[in-house]
């Protein structure tokens, strides 16, 4: 979600591009906490608020991407969800470890992740996934898919135009974003989503900052044990 910066050299390989996104995001952690957390998004939170109206108390919940913890991990907290939250930055880690003691965490690369598969009620990626190159999105909604235990529910958000953007200055660092596209979010639910149903996509505006932005919403549910097509 770039916010009028300059356009720096793309690194070439997902490795780098991954170390950009880590190395901003542990330098500025605080700051980055501090800018966020008092967006309690609308659009966010309404799902968040459904997830707790479709699953049950101790459903667990694996959140990609959780920053700091505020708002979102704690939120799915206050629904009554077992949470774990997962993070490349270890700063950002650190603080969410002190805002949401009642949450598991864990460092690492989402798409480097091993979890069991069928492990969780509900799989969820806030403002993340953007962050891996493009070429990783369709293979990682995969591995959300298979994280889910039948009937799960699947809840992200990715950017809307087709892009690949390195900025110099981005809050003071370096920073990495890429996207499909809607329609190629769109193909990559078709082509990468088997065993998805009940699926909603909707393209909703927010203000980052000062600076209004399109954000693209996927909720589904993967199909319950026994129903086909």
């Amino acid at each position: 979600m770039p916010t009028g910066a300059n356009l720096g050299i793309m690194p070439t390989s997902s490795t780098d591009l991954k170390a950009t996104v880590k190395d901003g995001y542990d330098a500025i952690a605080l700051r980055y906490h501090n800018w966020a957390a008092p967006r309690l998004t609308q659009k966010r939170t309404e799902y968040i608020e459904r997830l707790g109206q479709l699953l049950p108390k101790g459903s667990k919940v694996l959140e990609l991407g959780c920053g700091a913890g505020l708002p979102a991990t704690q939120q799915l907290v206050d629904q009554g969800f077992e949470v774990i939250g997962v993070d490349i930055s270890s700063s950002q880690l650190e603080l969410a470890k002190e805002h949401v003691p009642a949450a598991q965490f864990m460092l690492g690369d989402m798409m480097a992740m091993e979890f069991t598969e069928g492990s969780f009620e509900a799989v969820t990626a806030f403002y993340s996934l953007f962050h891996l190159p493009r070429d990783e999105h369709g293979p990682m909604l995969k591995k959300m898919v298979g994280w889910l235990k039948p009937g799960g529910w699947l809840l992200f958000n990715l950017e809307t135009k087709e892009d690949d953007q390195m900025l110099d200055d981005w809050m003071g660092v370096k920073m990495f974003w890429s996207s499909l596209g809607i329609e190629g979010n769109k193909q990559m639910l078709v082509e990468y989503g088997s065993g998805l149903t009940n699926v909603e996509d909707v393209v909703d505006k927010e203000f980052v900052g000062r600076f209004e932005e399109n954000f693209h919403w996927i909720c589904a549910r993967k199909k319950p044990l026994g129903i086909s097509g």
